[in-house]
């Protein structure tokens, strides 16, 4: 599934250069000249994982019979030997259809995959939103009491001096924290967000393509 996950990916992100091979392109750098921001760039541990975690969605939600999962993944299979992507439609289905599978059925088990991608996307937002609140919501607060205190004991600056030094060396501590464990979830997200929209806009486009050409 590694290219149908890069290929849907490389509609909205570009991958970042291999270390050991810096003249070799992005897949979206080598189609378009067009670039994009860099907290859309995936690096290989990013990719990685959320190609793992598609890939465990779908063979999880994977229906009985031939269906759209295993549409795909012959699309990918025969992208090396049948070019044409219209060609490659027409051979998959036909190979499929022995086994069962209709066109109806085809776009039903897409739309379902949609739906597994959607209901998936909605757990994932709830459990950041979570994340978010429970470890870096009570850091905030913490931030936030540390300022009042630096308040409070600037008042009594000759008596607090030694106190007031130490809580500012632990808000700024604590700012670094904040800033680091806030850029991490935010980027998880994001990423997650596009792989997400990246999936759904592949799928749709399949849909397209399966109404129109068979």
């Amino acid at each position: 599934m590694a290219g149908i996950f890069k290929k849907a990916m490389g509609l909205f992100v570009e991958f970042e250069e291999d270390p050991k091979n810096p003249t070799s392109q992005s897949p979206a750098s080598a189609s378009s000249p067009t670039r994009v921001s860099p907290q859309q760039v995936l690096n290989a541990e990013e990719f990685d994982k959320f190609e793992k975690h598609f890939e465990k969605l779908f063979d999880q939600a994977n229906l009985p019979g031939p269906d759209y999962y295993e549409f795909m993944k012959m699309m990918e299979t025969l992208e090396a030997h049948i070019k044409d992507e219209k060609a490659r439609l027409s051979a998959t289905y036909a190979s499929l259809t022995i086994q069962g599978l209709t066109k109806e059925k085809l776009v039903e088990t897409a739309n379902k995959y949609k739906e597994i991608i959607s209901q998936d996307k909605t757990q994932f937002e709830k459990i950041a939103n979570d994340k978010s609140e429970r470890e870096i919501g009570q850091k905030r607060k913490d931030l936030l009491n540390l300022e009042e205190t630096i308040v409070r004991h600037s008042e009594m600056i000759q008596k607090l001096t030694k106190e007031i030094t130490e809580s500012q060396g632990s808000l700024g501590k604590l700012k670094a924290t904040i800033a680091e464990e806030e850029g991490k979830l935010s980027r998880n997200k994001q990423g997650y967000m596009l792989a997400c929209e990246a999936m759904m806009k592949k799928i749709s486009e399949d849909i397209t393509k399966i109404q129109t050409t068979l």
